[in-house]
């Protein structure tokens, strides 16, 4: 009798985990994305600016014409100057009526100094958004010791992507506080909730920025600020290699307003219905199965690269 009951018992806890399990992955993939309706963004902000790092190229830029129709004054924060002229004026195309700033720093730089220069002309307006959207991925997928760059590309990657986030973050959160009222996204990666051979550095400094942003959201919480994490898969970008758009790819500008939109209904999520997909797909997968999954895409990544180079050396 006992053993019944215990055999009872634990297909009852089994069968309670499987359906937590399916409702948990279903909530995931439909509640941003299908049941939730978008946040009031500006009261959410308390501000009229939106601060976008890596503003001139690819998701970033996307934020910044998002951000824009939605009627926010943008600051445009990147290393070229000629880019940053250029995307203001693209954007005031569009959007006569918003207000454009830009500040020139190169994210490679991780001198305190030079960053709180960088902040005290931030914090010259009312930042109610702050994208931290820079980073910086190797050409191709490699063993660490084989890495495309050698030791002066793996430290790049590593400052790019965690040093922004954490002291852009530090610097505009006192206006926020003030207000209580404030919005910091922190764009990951889905490389950074998975062990990804091959990807070491990137993965790593990506689950740096997931990790940070979740404890900072613990710190601020209760201060009416919002911290949301994004962690997108493959967008058809330059930085991806800019491969065609599909159902699992979508271009920079259909996956910054999905990702807007998920905004206070979501706080670490990959941004885009598909994604949100593949990252309950892999997340169910046996790790095995998911370590040559990986190895598959990346030589297939590296081939890609490899093969984009000599075209370009051709005559």
């Amino acid at each position: 009798m006992n053993i019944e009951w215990f055999v009872n018992g634990a297909g009852a806890v089994l069968l309670l985990y499987i359906l937590y399990r399916i409702t948990l992955v279903l909530f995931n993939i439909l509640g941003p994305y299908v049941f939730f309706r978008p946040i009031d963004l500006k009261k959410k902000a308390g501000a009229s600016w939106a601060v976008v790092t890596g503003a001139t190229d690819g998701i970033g830029k996307s934020y910044c014409f998002e951000l824009a129709r939605r009627g926010f004054n943008i600051y445009l924060v990147s290393r070229t100057e000629s880019k940053l002229v250029q995307t203001k004026k693209d954007i005031l195309a569009k959007h006569p009526n918003v207000q454009i700033r830009y500040a020139t720093f190169d994210f490679t730089n991780p001198s305190p100094t030079d960053y709180q220069e960088l902040l005290s002309q931030l914090n010259e307006v009312n930042i109610g958004i702050l994208i931290n959207n820079v980073g910086m991925f190797f050409e191709y997928p490699d063993y660490i010791h084989q890495m495309g760059g050698g030791l002066e590309r793996l430290a790049d990657v590593a400052i790019v992507n965690m040093l922004p986030p954490t002291l852009l973050s530090a610097g505009i959160l006192p206006q926020m506080i003030r207000r209580k009222a404030g919005v910091i996204v922190n764009i990951s990666s889905a490389t950074g909730a998975f062990k990804m051979a091959q990807w070491s550095v990137y993965s790593a400094s990506k689950k740096y920025v997931s990790w940070l942003t979740a404890t900072l959201r613990k710190e601020y919480g209760d201060k009416g600020i919002l911290f949301q994490t994004i962690t997108p898969f493959i967008v058809a970008t330059k930085m991806a290699g800019n491969p065609n758009t599909s159902f699992f790819y979508p271009d920079s500008d259909t996956f910054a307003k999905s990702a807007l939109n998920t905004i206070g209904n979501s706080n670490d999520t990959t941004g885009y219905i598909a994604h949100q997909l593949q990252y309950e797909m892999m997340n169910l997968m046996p790790e095995f199965l998911f370590d040559r999954a990986v190895l598959k895409t990346s030589a297939e990544l590296k081939q890609r690269a490899l093969k984009n180079r000599e075209e370009k050396s051709l005559p």
